[in-house]
């Protein structure tokens, strides 16, 4: 799971799709005969339903399901056929499902989807053509899309094989009069970002207030701080941003504490080495000018234990933290003990189980009330796990195993 678990983001939608069309009437009047020969009581039950709680219910089915219940009643497909079912859809890119009737029912529809998740397979070739493919079609009309959000699983491919992803979504960022996001989320993509792009992501997305592009690349990270900051300027709503530790510099923080800088509210910082360094000075001056500051950091399983004592600082405002490194982390966990138990509502530690870490982990439970999730990958004590569910009343949901 990320650092950022949810992400504040409000959707509206205002205006309702219009009544279905005279094609898609004869289907509806076969489905509908057809439900009265096979008449059951689920069948009663969901005809009792409002089409409120069904537009609700539908509203959370990626477009598969939804494509698929189209076929099931008139009701259902009256209530799919609302904008207010599309505004958060996710699309699962499969070339081996994605049939020319979901790319038809795709392209009714896409012109209300305001929140589009895409997840792929990314290690196919013809899945990353059917995202490309997505980009070329939101250019083609006039929609709502405010926010992105691209999801990438199965093997990694190989260097370069994503550029189809990236043109597509370079072309798609060049069509200025079609596109104004506000929130963009790549943090779970493989693939490399360039300054270009990162440059482009800013210039075409003024109003943009969310900008998450601290994945986990293999190889180097070519991004740089300069890039950072002429995006902050030429984004004044920007108060969420996920980059590498690599990419803040005493610029980035500078651009942030300029006088007529909107409230920035959340910094997520992937961290694979001591590449930068933020003073105390620094962080101090940045939560004075923006006091609802909060800080999201993730360690990279090369990163030492003496490379996380430079980078964590006792001011830092943190409240998601990701240890992901098998060496011991007993005196880590005391400095997160005795610095961010105001603040810290998740951890995450991938280390080795030993007493000594289990008696920290009750110290830091003692303190840390505000904790809403903790994740431990290795083997803890039965008193860890009591400690946790009687001292914090947040919690909710943990990963606690014992030997």
């Amino acid at each position: 799971m990320d650092l950022l678990t949810v992400l504040p983001y409000s959707l509206c939608c205002d205006n309702a799709f219009p009544a279905l069309t005279a094609r898609m009437e004869p289907h509806l009047e076969s489905a509908a005969s057809c439900s009265k020969k096979m008449w059951t009581p689920a069948q009663d039950f969901w005809n009792c339903v409002a089409r409120e709680i069904l537009v609700r219910i539908f509203s959370y089915l990626p477009l598969k399901d939804r494509h698929t219940s189209f076929s099931v009643c008139q009701r259902w497909a009256v209530a799919l056929s609302l904008s207010l079912v599309w505004r958060f859809t996710e699309i699962g890119c499969n070339a081996e499902e994605m049939e020319e009737c979901m790319w038809q029912c795709l392209r009714r529809y896409l012109c209300h989807v305001i929140h589009l998740r895409i997840v792929l397979d990314q290690s196919q070739k013809a899945n990353r053509r059917q995202v490309a493919h997505i980009f070329d079609m939101l250019i083609q009309q006039r929609g709502k899309l405010q926010a992105l959000c691209l999801v990438c699983c199965g093997r990694r491919p190989d260097f370069g094989s994503s550029q189809d992803i990236l043109q597509g979504f370079r072309k798609f960022c060049l069509s200025k009069d079609k596109i104004d996001l506000h929130y963009i989320d790549f943090r779970q993509t493989s693939f490399m970002l360039e300054n270009g792009i990162v440059h482009l992501i800013g210039t075409s997305n003024p109003n943009l207030h969310t900008l998450l592009i601290n994945n986990h690349p293999s190889g180097v990270i070519f991004l740089r701080p300069q890039t950072i900051v002429e995006v902050l300027r030429v984004c004044p709503k920007l108060s969420t941003l996920g980059v590498y530790h690599a990419m803040l510099s005493e610029d980035v923080i500078q651009e942030l504490l300029k006088p007529d800088r909107e409230p920035f509210l959340f910094l997520d910082i992937f961290c694979k080495g001591l590449d930068s360094y933020i003073s105390e000075e620094l962080w101090s001056a940045l939560t004075e000018k923006h006091p609802q500051l909060r800080v999201g950091l993730e360690f990279g399983p090369m990163v030492s234990t003496w490379e996380i004592s430079m980078i964590l600082k006792p001011n830092i405002p943190v409240t998601a933290l990701k240890f992901d490194t098998l060496t011991s982390m007993v005196r880590q966990i005391q400095y997160v003990t005795d610095n961010y138990s105001r603040t810290l509502e998740r951890l995450v530690l991938h280390t080795t189980p030993s007493d000594d870490l289990n008696l920290s982990l009750i110290e830091l439970v003692r303190t840390c009330v505000h904790l809403k999730e903790i994740h431990c990958r290795c083997a803890v004590s039965q008193a860890v796990i009591d400690a946790f569910l009687l001292n914090c009343p947040r919690l909710i949901r943990y990963t606690l195993s014992t030997p």
